[in-house]
């Protein structure tokens, strides 16, 4: 819309969003218990956030609607634990909540199986575009929780579901609890298989390339 509007670019604008791989058979062959017991947290019974604790990823918005929600699971949030003040003020309204720091999990595997294993993703991201973070929520089958913007939307549209404000995250967070939304879970994976796969990604830059050598 930028090129076509502000710049009056009217042809030659070709987009192609960003890719996740879809779920292999070797995966099946990681002890995922192991690597639950290690991050001391239970299949399919904590929420998940997997992002950079920055304010446009609305992690104090996602922390205090878990917060305000009745909530039977942990909310285990993974994200590199730097020194500002911003994660400093995450830590200390976390506090005395049963909300887990997981830090940051850089070994693949380890973290495909905290994806896999949870009861949903929590999206905060307000910025940006087709997130990498939430392609791979996807491909995990997670019921994906986004906050709501033409990003989120754009990518998701009916298989995920989607929040403004900490009340309506803390109502979303007790249906996901109660066994609601769980036909999203595979929604979401077929828009995977369908497209945001890297196969077809590749695929279209291979013909996006071939047809502006010609």
């Amino acid at each position: 819309d930028v090129f076509f509007k502000q710049f009056n670019r009217k042809k030659n604008i070709t987009t192609i969003e960003y890719g996740a791989h879809i779920s292999k058979e070797e995966f099946k062959l990681i002890d995922q218990h192991h690597i639950l017991t290690k991050y001391k947290i239970n299949a399919s019974k904590y929420h998940l956030v997997v992002s950079r604790l920055e304010p446009e990823n609305n992690i104090h918005l996602i922390i205090n609607g878990y917060i305000k929600n009745e909530k039977k699971y942990p909310l285990v949030i993974v994200g590199n634990l730097l020194e500002t003040k911003y994660v400093s003020s995450l830590i200390e309204i976390a506090k005395n909540e049963n909300i887990i720091f997981l830090g940051g999990v850089y070994d693949k595997n380890e973290l495909r199986v905290i994806r896999t294993n949870a009861a949903s993703y929590i999206h905060g991201h307000s910025v940006g575009g087709t997130n990498p973070s939430l392609l791979e929520a996807m491909s995990s089958k997670n019921i994906c929780i986004c906050h709501k913007n033409i990003f989120n939307e754009a990518v998701l549209k009916d298989s995920g579901v989607y929040f403004l404000n900490e009340k309506e995250l803390s109502l979303i967070l007790d249906r996901v609890e109660n066994g609601e939304y769980s036909s999203l879970s595979n929604l979401s994976y077929m828009k995977i298989v369908e497209h945001y796969n890297w196969q077809n990604i590749v695929e279209m830059y291979s013909t996006y390339f071939n047809k502006i050598i010609k």
